[in-house]
């Protein structure tokens, strides 16, 4: 079973007051401009074929991006701004405020993130939360950029795509500007 969500259920509700939050607006849009930072027990880094593999307590960080796993590969080697990271727990989890300054949440056994194409990939038990919204399913892909997700079951699951949406999520941005 494959769902399409090409709305956005991640669609800003709320209008930005520009004058108390621009540093943080300006913060969360350099997100993918930042430094990724990683922390762990255990760490062994392969410059010559650059890649890296952190073990057990892992921290992922780059801006407000964050990603929390039992063992996580990066692998740099098609350079920089290219980068595959994949984090497997039990599960692994995701974080990233978005420039609207809501806070996007997930978790899976395995959760890719490419930096180039900014997609998410979600396998197993995966689950995205914003707001009050919530899409859970065998396996998720969140493009950041689009803030868009594809959803889907595995062939023999007995599991479907379960999504919650909050009312909230589809108010009218413009509708307190109407005469």
């Amino acid at each position: 079973m494959l769902t399409v969500y090409s709305f956005s259920i991640f669609a800003q509700t709320e209008d930005i007051e520009v004058d108390t939050t621009q540093k943080q607006i300006d913060s969360i849009l350099t997100d993918f401009q930042k430094t990724i930072s990683a922390t762990s027990r255990d760490q062994m880094l392969d410059g010559k074929a650059k890649t890296s593999v952190f073990i057990d307590n892992v921290l992922i960080t780059q801006g407000s991006l964050k990603i929390n796993a039992d063992r996580v590969e990066a692998d740099a080697s098609k350079g920089q701004g290219n980068e595959v990271i994949s984090a497997v727990g039990t599960p692994a989890s995701y974080e990233q405020r978005l420039e609207d300054g809501s806070l996007v949440q997930a978790q899976a056994n395995l959760i890719k993130y490419d930096v180039a194409t900014k997609v998410i990939s979600l396998e197993g038990a995966a689950r995205i939360t914003q707001n009050d919204s919530t899409v859970s399913a065998d396996s998720i892909s969140y493009n950041m950029v689009q803030e868009q997700i594809v959803a889907n079951t595995n062939a023999d699951s007995q599991q479907s795509v379960t999504t919650v949406i909050s009312v909230g999520d589809f108010e009218d941005d413009d509708k307190g500007n109407e005469p």
